[in-house]
This record gives C-alpha cells, structure tokens and sequence, in this order.
C-alpha cells in the first residue's frame, strides 16, 4: 500500500506549483519594466530630506510605512539608535505630514519619502541605492522596518548581542523550514558587518532584485533570497535564536521550570493546545512528558511555517532569549502574542515595556478584539 502525504500538505504543494510560474511571468513582463521605469523617475519620485544629524560609520536604515501618522514609538527606535551609535537614514514608504517631518529629520541625517512599492524590501533597496549614489560607505549597516515595536524597553541590549556574534549578516530569529533554499533571518532586523559590506554578494543581490507588490514573493526574493545569497557566497549568517538555541536554552532548565514553559505557550492552533495539555496532565499525574516535550518543540521549531518563536513561543523566548522585539502583524497568532506580553508584564514576569510601546500593544489588543466581535 502506497502512503501518501496529507491531504493538507497535497492542497499546499498544488498551490505553490501553480503561484510559481504566475509570479516568475508577473516578474518578467510587469515587475522588471515597472522597476526600470521607477528607478528612471528616482528624482520625481523621491523627496529627500537632510536631517539634523550626520552620517557616520555605523548607519541604520529604518524603513516607516505609516500612512495615518508616525507612532509615539517611533520615536523610542530612533532615540535608541543614536545611544546605540548608530546614524539613521529613515525611508519613509508613506507621505509625511510636517510635524512627523520635522520629528524624523531632528532624530536623523536623512529622511527619504518615497511612493509604497515593494514593501519594506523596496524601501531597503532605496536606502542601500542612496547611500552608495552620495558614495557614503558605511562600515556598518542595520536594515530594520516598523513590522514590529522595537526596542520594547530604553535597557535594551539586542543591538550590542547581534554585533557581538560577529557574523557577517545578523538578524533577531534564523528561521528553519522545510524546503530548498527556505531557511532565513527574518528580516525586520538585520545588521551587516565590515565583511558583508565589503563583500560582492551583497552588492550583486541588491543589482538583481526586482521589487513586488506580492507579498509571498517579496518573502521570497527579499527576506529568503537575502540569506541564501550570502550563505551561497560563504559568509557567516547568525540569528540571536535559532531553532537549536532555543532547544538547548529548554533543556537546561528543571522539570518545574520547564512544565512552566509548556503552560504558557501561545497556542493559535487547537491540535497543538490539546496536545500541550495532554503533556500538562501527564506532568501532574506524574508520568513521563519531558521528553515528548522537547521532541514536540524540536519538529515544530525545525520547520517553523505555523508555530513560530515570536508567536506560540513568544514568552519563553523573551524570558529565556532575551527577544526584544514583538511583531504588528493582524494574524491572529500574534494578536494572542500580544496579550500573552500583556498578561505577562501584568503578572511581573517580564520587565515593565516603555509606556509609549505598551500603550500601542493594548490599543492592538483591544481593536483586534473589537474588529472581530
């Protein structure tokens, strides 16, 4: 008898073989030509603002799609940057009124405002083509977007980890999944060494990439492709948590600490909350479960597409890990996310979040919750 794979997995492969070919021929003849058109209109298209501050070394590209307004934490990234010693460039994919100009421009050497084409990976490619048209060669550079409130706390040292791990190209979480060629840094925080910039890979992906406004294949070609073009060229590419840091933080800890992780995990999906409270159950009455566990952690997390460190293990990895950072996304896995932060600070398990970040995650939490009454 011939065992086939899940119907689940059947209906998903069929999807991706047939999106593959749309994208590749949308590429070709409306995304290639649209890109040679925009980067022929640079000078109509872009407005470029000097800023009060100077370009240094060390420079962090901050890419802002907020079209109702630019959010009071804003301000705390860009305040954390300059005690931090990093210089900003911040690429504005949204108009600025005046006030958020003038806000931007007092905390940066520049500020670029350019039309919403390509997502955040159209305003990295932006930034990465300004600096080298003005021929300012940073030592140093952070791409970063406004996906997420970061830092969550002014005490925040995410910065200095990342630069200490001495990696050619670092980034929050390296994600594992299944798949060639899927395995990546999530890209709303990614910072390049002396080596990485120096390097012809970096200059070569940015010639090659061609801007979407597809979302899947913006992840694709930006976020993936990103990776694997460093890795392929031999460079080192680290994650602050990765699949087997987060393992082996776990299996450090004691059965009491560790039974504390298994109950407040975010669970988005009811499969894996039955079977998070099975193992729960088995703890109290004694049996064996600190191995399944671990094995249920370690196939989850080694392709991590529906359970993912920011998400269902959003509170170990902030305690354990040190994650410094919580994402926007309206999915509801990182809405649960949110409120679990919310019910932890309550509790005093984690530090208290800057006023301005936890103002906007509870105004997060509760609209969310209104939209879907």
């Amino acid at each position: 008898m011939i065992n086939l794979p899940p119907l689940w997995k059947i209906r998903r492969e069929v999807r991706r073989i047939g999106s593959v070919p749309a994208r590749g021929l949308r590429g070709a003849l409306i995304e290639q030509p649209r890109q040679w058109v925009y980067d022929h209109r640079v000078e109509q298209l872009h407005r470029l603002h000097t800023g009060h501050g100077t370009l240094t070394e060390r420079v962090a590209v901050l890419v802002l799609f907020q079209p109702n307004g630019v959010a009071p934490s804003v301000q705390l990234t860009l305040d954390h940057l300059a005690a931090e010693d990093w210089s900003v460039l911040v690429v504005s994919n949204a108009p600025l009124g005046k006030t958020d100009a003038a806000m931007l421009m007092e905390r940066s050497a520049l500020v670029l405002e350019r039309p919403n084409v390509g997502y955040d990976f159209g305003g990295y490619r932006a930034g990465f083509r300004l600096l080298a048209s003005i021929g300012h060669r940073p030592t140093r550079l952070i791409l970063m977007n406004d996906s997420t409130w970061f830092p969550l706390r002014e005490a925040d040292d995410t910065l200095r980890r990342m630069e200490g791990l001495g990696a050619a190209m670092a980034g929050h979480i390296f994600k594992t999944e299944e798949g060639r060629g899927c395995d990546h840094l999530e890209s709303h925080l990614l910072m390049f060494s002396p080596e990485a910039l120096g390097h012809s890979a970096l200059a070569r992906f940015w010639r090659g990439y061609v801007m979407s406004d597809d979302r899947v294949a913006t992840i694709w070609r930006g976020e993936k492709g990103l990776t694997q073009e460093m890795l392929r060229a031999g460079l080192e590419v680290e994650g602050l948590i990765d699949h087997d840091i987060f393992l082996a933080r776990l299996r450090e800890l004691d059965d009491v600490a560790l039974l504390r992780v298994l109950k407040e995990l975010t669970h988005h999906r009811t499969d894996a909350a039955s079977q998070c409270a099975a193992l729960a159950e088995a703890a109290v009455q004694g049996e064996n479960w600190r191995a399944d566990f671990l094995n249920w952690v370690d196939g989850v997390l080694a392709n991590s597409r529906q359970h993912l460190v920011s998400a269902t293990f959003v509170a170990p990895a902030m305690r354990l890990c040190g994650m410094g950072f919580l994402k926007k996304t309206r999915d509801r896995r990182f809405h649960l996310a949110r409120a679990k932060i919310l019910e932890m600070e309550d509790a005093g398990r984690i530090e208290p979040l800057h006023p301005a970040v936890r103002a906007e995650i509870a105004a997060a939490v509760d609209g969310w919750r209104s939209s879907s009454d």
